[in-house]
């Protein structure tokens, strides 16, 4: 199977061809191939049975391992190509609302310095870091695959130097490590995917085993005998197992645990399908030129086409049709081939010595790196809620003289760039809970000792608030505790949770810790707020919770939803040109009708409704009273919510102390 000059294995360049095409689909079209994510497993394959073969071959053959010379080869493979993407992404960020700036930014330094998967899996629970789509996203395949290569070598050696010393061939002793690391990896993909599917699916110790998947194919197939029948017979079998793993699964599948078993055992048995001269072998079909031409690309064309899908996507403001699709591709395939000779093929044929291969590849990376953060240092957004200077916010719409149409949007606070920082203090302050915790964090304003003791309850909906109530807090009119979680529905039954893709086990958990709590606390006034995205069987839960409150002898009083916008705020004023219009929905179309509404109702309980300060009789305008109402398309923005303190002390009777 393999050539003594490591010559190219042609099924495995029509497997990459494969892979790639998976990936492309998937990010274009994902309608089409709701599973094409899996390409990516495909390659974790590959590069674990090249990786590791050329390594115990080099150590079989010469007694050694050149670690040196092995990271160098990497280096001058991976790096220049990916350095030269990079580039063309920050150059790319103009076309990004500023808001997003410093995401973008955080992306290039992350995948500059290979660590972009532990980026991802730290925001895929994060509620702060939103759905956005970064240009450097991609990178986080190519982390784990660039940490693989950085510690393999540093594993393997030692290990095989160990089973020459007692007897053992390198084989031998390679079988057994890559068995308990493989095994273990397996084991924590397993366990972790359906508690925490979003660390699952980026972290590299989840994702090892495929890579050693590769490697032990690589160490099996290399002392075995296949007839060339039961080769063809495993290749069709694993183009069929791919196929099944690309239209069947989807978003909802959870991945990688037990499912990423069906497309790395279909990548694998491709792979041993290598050398089959039967004529019904899908050799005839991965050795077809144009196969043979795009796994030849096929690292190139990774890079280069998502960061294409996402501007487009943000300069079209559109989802992706057949035409522009085609075009996305065309585009990528251009570029690819581009890089490819010019960039790949240039660096790794070059006679650069190892010291001089590892300065210029650190040179690359702390060059980007150290562009990213001179951006970021003189980026510098605004944090938390801007100072006012006389802007009246909230408390403007209800006055009969104000026209909101005749907002500048020139002046209004905060400025776009700085609208994603302007956030409640609790984040920074840790007291709003994480998903994936349940111990109720109190955010706490105000005087213990003042009279009236006011607690509010809910998700991120309920956080957006809490600048209001610190802003009461600090006039002396209340002491005020926020009990807040991400995502999370107060309720006595779990909710389905998307991003864990099973009950929010956690939410529940946390809800009864509320109950509890607040049977010791005692408070004069439970505020509940929630999102209004919940479906409606989740009533009968929120019942249950809040009778349970009410039997207490506890004020209860739910509040309702604030408008959903069909777009982000800053985006749309960034480039609107009749923001009156564009940038402000119709009352109708933006107020939900929420599962709180209908517990309320069940329930006999007032609503708090503040919907008068946020709309008028026909639209819910972006602007109001010179400040930015949204810092999305849901959640208030820090500075507006402050406007709402005197709101709130009409509407609650909470007067000042002072």
């Amino acid at each position: 199977m393999y050539h003594p000059n490591h010559s190219i294995i042609s099924e495995v360049q029509g497997l990459r061809a494969i892979a790639v095409l998976l990936v492309l689909i998937y990010h274009i079209w994902p309608e089409v191939l709701p599973g094409g994510y899996v390409g990516v497993d495909v390659f974790f394959v590959i590069s674990g049975f090249l990786i590791t073969g050329s390594l115990v071959r080099e150590f079989e053959t010469k007694g050694r391992i050149s670690i040196p010379s092995f990271y160098a080869r990497r280096i001058r493979r991976l790096l220049p190509a990916a350095m030269v993407v990079s580039a063309a992404i920050a150059l790319s960020i103009p076309f990004f609302p500023k808001g997003q700036w410093p995401d973008i930014v955080n992306g290039i330094v992350a995948s500059a310095a290979y660590v972009q998967n532990w980026l991802l899996a730290a925001q895929a629970v994060d509620y702060l870091a939103g759905d956005t789509k970064g240009p450097t996203n991609h990178f986080w395949s190519l982390s784990v695959e660039e940490q693989y290569y950085i510690f393999w070598p540093l594993i393997l050696f030692p290990i095989l130097v160990l089973t020459r010393k007692i007897g053992l061939s390198a084989y031998n002793g390679f079988a057994g490590m890559i068995a308990v690391v493989g095994a273990g990896s397996l084991a924590c993909s397993i366990f972790l995917t359906p508690f925490d599917p979003g660390t699952a699916y980026f972290a590299t110790t989840t994702r090892a085993w495929e890579l050693a998947l590769g490697g032990a194919l690589a160490i099996y197939f290399e002392r075995s005998s296949i007839s060339h029948f039961f080769r063809a017979l495993l290749g069709l079998i694993g183009i069929l197992g791919i196929i099944i793993a690309g239209l069947a699964y989807d978003k909802s599948t959870q991945f990688p645990g037990y499912a990423a078993l069906l497309p790395t055992l279909a990548a694998t048995a491709i792979i041993a399908s290598s050398g089959s001269q039967m004529s019904w072998s899908p050799r005839v079909v991965l050795n077809a030129r144009l196969m043979q031409y795009l796994g030849d690309i096929s690292y190139s064309l990774y890079l280069w086409h998502w960061p294409l899908v996402v501007v487009y996507a943000e300069v079209a403001d559109r989802v992706i049709g057949l035409v522009d699709g085609m075009l996305i591709l065309f585009v990528s395939c251009c570029l690819a081939h581009t890089s490819k000779v010019f960039v790949e093929d240039r660096f790794r044929t070059s006679s650069f010595t190892f010291g001089r291969t590892i300065a210029v590849g650190a040179g690359c990376a702390a060059a980007t790196i150290l562009i990213g953060l001179g951006f970021l240092a003189w980026f510098n957004p605004v944090q938390g809620p801007g100072d006012l200077n006389g802007r009246l916010g909230a408390v403007a719409m209800v006055d009969p003289r104000y026209k909101w149409r005749e907002e500048d949007i020139a002046t209004f606070i905060p400025r776009p760039e700085n609208v994603k920082a302007d956030v409640p203090s609790i984040y920074a302050a840790k007291c709003h809970q994480g998903q994936r915790e349940s111990e109720v964090l109190t955010c706490t304003y105000g005087n213990p000792a003042a009279k009236t003791k006011v607690v509010m309850i809910g998700d991120s909906h309920a956080g957006h608030f809490y600048p209001a109530f610190e802003e009461l807090a600090r006039k002396g009119s209340i002491n005020f505790r926020g009990l807040s979680k991400s995502a999370c529905l107060f309720s006595l039954e779990a909710v389905y949770h998307a991003p864990f893709k099973r009950l929010y086990t956690e939410c529940l958990e946390w809800s009864k810790n509320v109950i509890a709590w607040l049977e010791r606390e005692r408070p004069d006034l439970v505020l509940i707020s929630q999102s209004p995205a919940y479906p409606e069987t989740a009533v009968k839960g929120m019942v249950a919770a809040w009778s349970r409150l009410l039997k207490m002898g506890l004020n209860v009083r739910p509040v309702r939803s604030t408008p959903w916008l069909g777009f982000d705020a800053e985006k749309c004023l960034t480039g609107s040109k009749n923001w009156d219009i564009e940038c402000a929905p119709k009352r109708n179309d933006s107020l939900r009708r929420d599962p709180a509404q209908t517990a309320a109702e069940e329930l006999g309980l007032r609503m708090l409704d503040l919907t008068n300060y946020l709309c008028d009789a026909e639209r819910c305008p972006t602007i109001i009273g010179g400040i930015l109402v949204y810092r999305d398309r849901h959640h208030l923005t820090a500075t507006f919510a402050k406007t709402l303190n005197k709101v709130f002390a009409v509407e609650l009777s909470l007067q000042s102390e002072k």
